[in-house]
């Protein structure tokens, strides 16, 4: 899809001051708010999950260590992002 589109989500070849570009941008835009917020609803849903197994008494440290390992990873990565 990416190659067959490339223009559509990637500034390629576009005038800089043409009205289809600012209409390219809002576009690119709404992708990319679309994809953001897909992605952070799937990173809620892990932790929420990540979460719930540390709540299990019964699970070995090692598999709650891999746990922590999980949640904290992603958290630590979209601080040094921001």
């Amino acid at each position: 899809m990416f190659e067959s589109r490339a223009g559509q989500l990637l500034p390629i070849n576009a005038p800089k001051d043409s009205q289809n570009a600012i209409i390219a941008e809002q576009q690119q835009k709404r992708i990319l708010d679309k994809v953001w917020d897909t992605v952070e609803k799937a990173m809620g849903e892990m932790r929420t999950l990540l979460v719930n197994r540390l709540r299990e008494h019964g699970r070995p440290i090692e598999d709650q260590e891999k746990t922590i390992e999980r949640v904290i990873f992603p958290f630590m990565l979209s601080m040094v992002l921001n």
